[in-house]
């Protein structure tokens, strides 16, 4: 299986969404107008230009040249292993500027992108269960080896491209990446060759640096595998075993109109 890694762009400080679980979605019509989520007041959404970036504040969010996979993955607070839809939406990417009168919390303006994927680009999606071959990231024996972050910086965005790549001392290539332990099972999925299930029980965001084998980057052949790297290196391990894995699964979207 050859993982999809892409190298992180830097985001700006204002950068400080983070795709936390925020629970189900469906079409307007299934629910009440009073149990839809809330919408921004104002939203442009035009062809993806420029760099990939997000910048948020309390009365806009500003999203640049990010595909709609990745915009339904950050609205409905997703791992990349629990996503399945059409091909199109991993290469189709929109800038999205949209805007609210008065200041909402993060986790309301994730609710108001929810609500723009239903209405711009006539999303409909539901969930199942699938049980799958998984490996568990749990704690090794020699417990956990984890810097959490500074609790003064912003909380980090947590999605795939923010993950970096770059050469470590004495040779071979270190991830360096900043957020959850389920931002960094996104990484070991696609080395590992099945979906990584968070089974820490950690929460948190970390400092996390990681020097392993990673196909098509320098020390692929000189390096630990990831098996050998985590407990070493981090204090965790992975576990192969069976897991029910919940699936967000798109069964309709459409390319949006002009605005």
């Amino acid at each position: 299986m050859t993982p999809r890694i892409l190298v992180s762009q830097a985001l700006p400080a204002v950068a400080v969404l983070t795709a936390a679980a925020l629970g189900l979605c469906a079409v307007r019509a299934q629910f009440p107008a009073q149990e839809r989520d809330p919408a921004f007041e104002v939203a442009s959404v035009k062809p993806g230009s420029g760099p990939l970036k997000i910048q948020s504040d309390p009365v806009r969010l500003t999203m640049n040249n990010l595909s709609v996979e990745v915009l339904i993955e950050l609205a409905f607070g997703l791992r990349e292993y629990q996503y399945h839809g059409p091909d199109w939406l991993h290469t189709t990417r929109y800038d999205i500027v949209a805007t609210t009168s008065s200041p909402q919390p993060r986790s309301v303006q994730l609710a108001m992108l929810r609500t723009l994927l239903i209405d711009r680009f006539k999303l409909a999606i539901h969930r199942e269960s699938k049980t799958l071959p998984v490996y568990a990231l749990v704690a090794a024996k020699t417990g956990p080896k984890l810097k959490p972050l500074d609790a003064n910086l912003p909380e980090p965005l947590g999605l795939y491209y923010d993950f970096i790549f770059a050469p470590a001392t004495g040779g071979g290539t270190e991830l360096h990446s900043t957020g959850s332990l389920g931002h960094l099972c996104d990484f070991l999925s696609r080395i590992a060759g099945r979906p990584v299930v968070d089974q820490t029980g950690i929460a948190g965001s970390f400092d996390i640096r990681l020097l392993c084998a990673i196909e098509g980057f320098p020390g692929e052949d000189t390096s630990p595998s990831v098996f050998e790297a985590l407990p070493s290196q981090l204090g965790l391990k992975l576990e192969a075993r069976n897991a029910p894995v919940e699936m967000l699964v798109v069964d309709h979207v459409e390319k949006p109109s002009g605005n």
